[in-house]
């Protein structure tokens, strides 16, 4: 029992000192379940070696692209006429959030053997629209139209053909592996342009 004034304040401090305590610590989850990080997604760009040549990027394949990015690509097989060739790239949003898409993809030209190909990546003069911002809903798409010319014009070196792409996004984002449905055969151009998303 509390029977004077000394005693109650003892009696308040002792309370108010563990609870001021408890307000300073972190808050710790008491159920045992800690909630789950995003999975951190580095970017990956192709690099170049001290020798100049480029490096393979890193790219997620296509069964854990919508797991890591929420998006999938997927390349259609194209047409093409008089040595100028077009395929379309598609980008689906096959997670559960809108997905913001700007620019234009980031595209790494792979032979067969999945080494990088010196192929220059330009904007298309075919599809000239500026890029913009497109929001995704779930289950929505986009696309983007690559196109090139099959021109050899040296015919003492060999062609570049284009067995499969690593593709961001927009520059600076994950890669995912794509594979094509027809070889990309590029010729001797050095050269393939892309349109922005659309």
């Amino acid at each position: 029992m509390i029977t004077g004034v000394g005693e109650l304040r003892r009696f308040l401090l002792l309370l108010v000192v563990p609870l001021l305590a408890a307000c300073t610590e972190p808050w710790q989850a008491t159920s045992g379940l800690a909630p789950t990080p995003a999975p951190s997604v580095a970017a990956s760009p192709a690099g170049v070696r001290g020798s100049g040549e480029p490096t393979t990027p890193v790219a997620v394949e296509p069964v854990s692209a919508c797991s890591l990015i929420g998006v999938q690509i997927t390349a259609d097989r194209g047409d093409a006429a008089m040595g100028y060739r077009e395929m379309s790239l598609h980008l689906r949003n096959c997670g559960t959030e809108p997905y913001l898409v700007e620019g234009r993809p980031d595209i790494v030209v792979l032979d067969e053997d999945g080494r990088p190909l010196k192929i220059s990546v330009q904007p298309s003069v075919h599809y000239t629209a500026a890029p913009g911002r497109l929001v995704l809903k779930p289950g929505t798409s986009a696309r983007a139209v690559l196109s090139w010319r099959n021109t050899v014009t040296n015919i003492s070196g060999g062609a570049d053909t284009g067995a499969s792409l690593a593709v961001a996004v927009s520059e600076g984002g994950m890669r995912q592996s794509v594979s094509l449905p027809a070889p990309l055969d590029l010729g001797n151009t050095g050269r393939l342009e892309a349109s922005a998303w659309f």
